[in-house]
């Protein structure tokens, strides 16, 4: 099943700022896993720090990572942030 991405307006503003030869890649990597949720294919993980009952996962696309919640009970994923890695963060 296809989940639905839901990308808030904050989110919105970040894309805008990011180069625009990345932001289809990064788009396009979150899309692709929305059809499947290849978990392997798309680095998708855990974030180390998040709760246990609703987690945040990181998605790796290129020197992008997307942050965002998985709703099953709801089929969405909602994109919390989308930032160039910076070294240090913990994922």
């Amino acid at each position: 099943m296809k989940y639905q991405i839901q990308i808030p307006a904050r989110v919105e503003r970040q894309i805008s700022k990011i180069p625009k030869q990345y932001i289809s890649a990064v788009l396009d990597d979150l899309e692709g896993f929305a059809d499947g949720l290849d978990y392997r294919r798309y680095d998708v993980r855990k974030v180390v720090d998040s709760s246990t009952d609703l987690p945040r996962y990181r998605m790796r696309s290129g020197n992008y990572r997307v942050v965002f919640f998985l709703l099953h009970n709801r089929l969405v994923i909602e994109v919390i942030s989308i930032q160039k890695k910076k070294k240090g963060m913990k994922y």
